[in-house]
């Protein structure tokens, strides 16, 4: 949501109004940013006619690296989102009784976890620098859709006696996800920073399955320590 844009605008007015160029030399340091992310609506198409329409959504990351130079960082990234979507489900053509088959339409909002492991190369030295960055991980998709009845299960509690309650099981996946991104960094004062991104990222699913791009924006406010 936009409450991710304010709450990194917050953090950053006060280190802009300070903005000295700090520490071109960034070797042997550790990075840790908190970022808002845009990410843009996409759709993709399965087997058989079925299709998969994700909308923009806003989500929130954190980023954990170390700079091994002044050019070269590897870092792990965790991004949370919710977008909303809409499924279209089209069952075998051509099942053996000889019915053609029915389609589904679902609407509903997923939760979406990527985690990742990348390579970043700045290309100066200088408080305000160009970079890319490349990596790969995993995206998990839940779709809040029920995969079967409720489950239920009880026990027993030292204090309240025996409790039941129940569960329902959804269905998801985990994809293996690679990518990377272009951006920019600028160096404030006070060991803190501000990086902003373009990121394009693949899941890399079978060809049977509907599996969309992931293309967002990325605004982060990080210090370096």
């Amino acid at each position: 949501m936009h409450k991710y844009f304010l709450v990194i605008l917050f953090l950053v007015a006060p280190a802009l109004s300070m903005a000295q160029g700090y520490g071109s030399d960034r070797s042997k340091t550790w990075d840790f940013s908190i970022g808002g992310i845009y990410q843009l609506e996409n759709s993709a198409q399965g087997q058989g006619g079925s299709s998969l329409e994700v909308d923009n959504a806003y989500g929130l990351g954190f980023n954990l690296g170390y700079n091994i130079t002044s050019h070269f960082n590897v870092n792990f990234d965790f991004e949370f989102l919710r977008p909303d979507y809409k499924a279209t489900v089209v069952e075998e053509a051509f099942p053996p009784d000889g019915n053609p088959g029915t389609t589904e339409t679902i609407r509903h909002e997923m939760q979406q976890f990527n985690g990742r492991l990348k390579a970043t190369y700045y290309f100066l030295d200088g408080p305000f620098v160009p970079y890319i960055e490349a990596g790969i991980g995993w995206t998990w998709l839940d779709s809040n859709v029920a995969n079967g009845p409720p489950q239920n299960f009880c026990w027993w509690h030292p204090w309240y006696g025996y409790i039941c309650d129940s569960f329902v099981d959804t269905f998801d996946e985990t994809e293996a996800s690679y990518g990377g991104a272009v951006g920019m960094r600028f160096e404030l004062a006070n060991r803190s920073f501000i990086k902003a991104s373009y990121n394009l990222w693949e899941l890399d699913t079978s060809s049977e399955r509907a599996a969309p791009q992931l293309e967002s924006f990325r605004i982060e406010y990080g210090w370096r320590f």
